[in-house]
Order: C-alpha cells, then structure tokens, then sequence
C-alpha cells in the first residue's frame, strides 16, 4: 500500500513537471514569434480600464481633413460635449484627401536628394536639423527626409534615420496616440528644436486619423491635430510592403548616433538572429497605432517587419522616425 501511494505520487508529480514545460515552452513562443529575439519579453496583460476592442476594418489614413472635436496636442480628453483647447488651430488644417504619386500604394524611393520646390516622392531633401552625430560641439545635423507623398502640392515626409529614442509613453498604461507622452514631445521640444520659426510655418496642421490595429482590433482613440506625427500601421504598408509580415529592407532605418546614445536599441550581426550582415545598425521605430493591448503600441522592427502585438508602451529603447506635411511654397 505504501510503495502503491509512492508510486501514485511520482506520477501525479511528474504530469504537473511536464505540464508546466509545455506552459513555458508556449509562452516563449507566443513571445517571441512577433519579431526577434530582442524584442521578446514578458507578455503584459492590459491593465484596468481597457478599451473594448473594436471589429471594423482600419482606414490606414492620415489625411489632412478639418473635422469637429479634434483634441490637439497637449490638450487634456474632451469630455462629451465640449470644445478641446489648444494652441493649434482648425483653421489652418489642410485638406488632403488620398495618397498621390505612389504606384500600387508603395513607393520606389530614387536616392536622390532634391530640392524641396522640386522634390516628388520617392526623393529625399533636407529640412531643419537636428543632432545626430551626438557630437554638440559642431552644432546639429541637417535632417534628411524621405518624400512618401504629394498632394495639393504639399509633401508628405518621414524622417529617414531613427533621429532619438523615447518611450511611445513615459508610463506604462493604457494609452492612445491622443494621450502619449511621444505625441506632447514630437509637438513640443521636438518641433520647436528642429525647425526654425520660418520653418514652423511651412508645416501644416494635419488631421491625424487614428485607426484600429488591423489584426488584434484594438481601438486607437479619437483622430487628433498634429504638426508632426507618426506613422500608423496602414500607413507603413501603404507607402512601403504593402504586406505586414515581409522582411522589407526599404522598411528599415538607422539608428544615428545621438538617439543610440539615447538609449535606442540597435541591432548587431553578431546577435545572430538573422544570419545576415544586411540589418546591422537597424533600430525598431514605433508606430502611432496601438498593438494587442491598450498599453502597448505596433511598431517596425528592425528587419522592416511590422510588429502588429507591439511593445510595451513604457520601454524606452524604441526609435523615432517623425513624419509631417511640409508646404514646399509657405
């Protein structure tokens, strides 16, 4: 009778030990199936309070168009009824309705550096200037841009390094790209550091349209009014791979030296997750969609992959690549 109660109690011991393999072995791999070995980490659950998810297809827009009720930068979530404040104005939204000058959404990007009265997408030129070789004794860098668009004769731009490295959000909570602390900062020190006075004039206010993640539904928040913004899901396979899940290399950014100083993540061949030299230097940027979760946020990944569950919204290693609608006749 001992030996038999023994016997049942090894076994009963046994099946919980391989129970609780296979509960690790498939947490590790819902972790890091996502993107890369760098971004695994814990699965974070939403925290109190999450946005019931919603089911409709995203617009994958961002298209400058006035609309009423728009929070602008730094304003505080309107409640039902009620005017947002700011210090941006409506009336100075432009109207642009869809993308231009891109075959099949994607565009082919020449390599040329052009001036910004000549530019069309697929040109790079130069506008403002920032630090970037993390070297502030010769002053800050010129900042180089990549033209994805053009309508009603404005330029859309996207930055084409990482220029720093912040978190989407400085804590970990649910948030939208209408709350971010990424947002406050790209509107505030951010625009007033790279751009000139003369320069702040040409930028238009845009009408941000904050969709839906596209595979997990999670809602993005209200449309807001930005200066400068990021780009959103639809957007970063509208003007590149139109497809998600491809290892797209014209998807992919580099980190400068400034923002890895920051901070910023950058990849090394030695990782050896890819068994390529072709990504070394690489940082993931964050997108302004929300990922799986109302604390997370989607974002590219080193490798031009979309990364739709997203990160953490409070780590601080992810890459900037800000985005705006410059008015090349202002």
């Amino acid at each position: 009778m001992i030996r038999d109660n023994r016997k049942r109690r090894h076994e009963i011991s046994k099946g919980w030990q391989i129970r609780a393999a296979l509960l690790i072995v498939a947490i590790l791999f819902t972790v890091t199936a996502g993107c890369s070995g760098k971004l695994s980490e814990e699965v974070r659950k939403p925290v109190e309070g999450v946005t019931e998810k919603v089911t409709s297809k995203p617009t994958g827009e961002t298209t400058p168009e006035p609309t009423e009720g728009i929070a602008p930068t730094g304003a505080s979530e309107p409640t039902e009824g009620t005017e947002p404040t700011g210090t941006l104005e409506a009336t100075k939204v432009s109207e642009l309705t869809s993308p231009l000058s891109v075959t099949g959404g994607r565009v082919t990007f020449t390599g040329t550096t052009a001036e910004v009265s000549e530019a069309q997408p697929g040109d790079t030129v130069r506008f403002g200037s920032y630090e970037q070789d993390n070297d502030e004794s010769n002053g800050t860098e010129a900042i180089e841009w990549l033209v994805l668009d053009e309508q009603d004769g404005k330029l859309l731009l996207l930055s084409k390094y990482e220029l720093d490295a912040k978190p989407y959000n400085t804590e970990n909570e649910n948030v939208t790209w209408e709350t971010c602390t990424l947002r406050d900062w790209l509107n505030s020190t951010f625009y007033t550091t790279a751009f000139s006075t003369a320069e702040q004039e040409r930028i238009a206010t845009t009408r941000v349209r904050n969709e839906a993640n596209p595979k997990y539904g999670m809602n993005g928040g209200n449309d807001t009014e930005d200066k400068v913004f990021l780009l959103s899901t639809g957007e970063a396979t509208r003007y590149f791979d139109p497809d998600p899940d491809v290892y797209d290399p014209v998807r992919c950014a580099k980190v400068t030296a400034y923002a890895r100083a920051q901070g910023g993540f950058v990849y090394k061949a030695e990782y050896g997750w890819y068994g390529t030299t072709e990504y070394d230097g690489n940082g993931y940027w964050w997108l302004r969609s929300p990922g799986a979760f109302d604390n997370r946020a989607a974002l590219v990944c080193e490798d031009g992959k979309l990364y739709l569950y997203g990160r953490s919204a409070g780590l601080g290693d992810g890459g900037v690549r800000p985005a705006f609608w410059l008015d090349p006749e202002a």
